[in-house]
């Protein structure tokens, strides 16, 4: 038979094992919930960060609004100029927009300038048009010198597809060479702009255009050159050979 000593030490024990497990449990049972609290308050602070970054983005976005409207506000004050009688000051007023606008919103304005049935406002859309066309073209004669070769790659890509009709194109890259210029521009820069010259139009060429190259060349043989910029040398020298003029 259990002594009342043996059934209280039995007692103990199961009190224990039932105490430990309970325990357990309850130790369980608060990590889920400190696990899953956590977690709660992660998504809480992550959501609380999105919202700050759309609150930010959408601020960002009115200041933008402002200052667009700002611009064209600006810009409309100077439409009077256009006609102005003076013509030095049209063309400042063009430069003036052309400079308070991006490329888009600029193409959009004097697209629409061209549109008018005033002719001053009609010639201020056209001069708008070449400047902008001017300025991205002035870019890539001077990208075909950029430290990058995949820079200069594209800009000589893009003038051989889109400018090799322009006789301001073969002005700007031919001035690039000028004794004063010439300095500047890298053994890549030198060789990008003769293989552009060399690509272009006869038709675009002016007889200026081609002393100034047969200039270019002598200069450049005289130095002496590379393989590399010996070929572009003679593939302009063909084209430069072949212009002829009525007298």
């Amino acid at each position: 038979m259990m002594t009342e000593s043996t059934k209280s030490h039995s007692f103990v024990e199961h009190m224990g094992l039932w105490i430990g497990v309970i325990s357990a449990a309850i130790t369980t049972a608060m990590t889920v919930w400190n696990v899953y609290t956590k977690n709660q308050i992660d998504k809480k602070e992550e959501d609380l960060k999105q919202l700050e970054i759309t609150l930010k983005s959408r601020s960002t976005g009115v200041e933008e609004s402002k200052e667009r409207v700002e611009r064209y506000k600006w810009v409309l004050s100077l439409l009077p100029s256009l006609i102005d009688q003076d013509q030095t000051k049209r063309n400042f007023t063009v430069s003036l927009v052309r400079l308070a606008l991006t490329k888009e919103e600029g193409e959009q304005l004097f697209a629409g300038l061209q549109l008018s049935t005033n002719p001053e406002l009609r010639e201020a859309g056209q001069r708008g048009f070449e400047s902008l066309e001017n300025q991205e073209l002035n870019r890539l004669v001077l990208q075909m010198n950029a430290l990058a070769a995949d820079e200069r790659k594209e800009a000589v890509a893009r003038l051989e597809k889109n400018y090799s009709t322009s006789p301001l194109a073969i002005s700007l890259t031919l001035e690039r060479y000028q004794l004063d210029r010439i300095r500047s521009l890298s053994p890549s820069g030198v060789i990008n702009g003769i293989y552009f010259l060399a690509s272009t139009d006869s038709q675009a060429w002016t007889p200026q255009y081609k002393k100034s190259a047969e200039q270019l060349i002598y200069r450049l043989r005289a130095t002496g050159t590379g393989p590399q910029t010996g070929e572009a040398l003679n593939k302009l020298e063909k084209l430069v050979n072949s212009l002829n003029w009525p007298e």
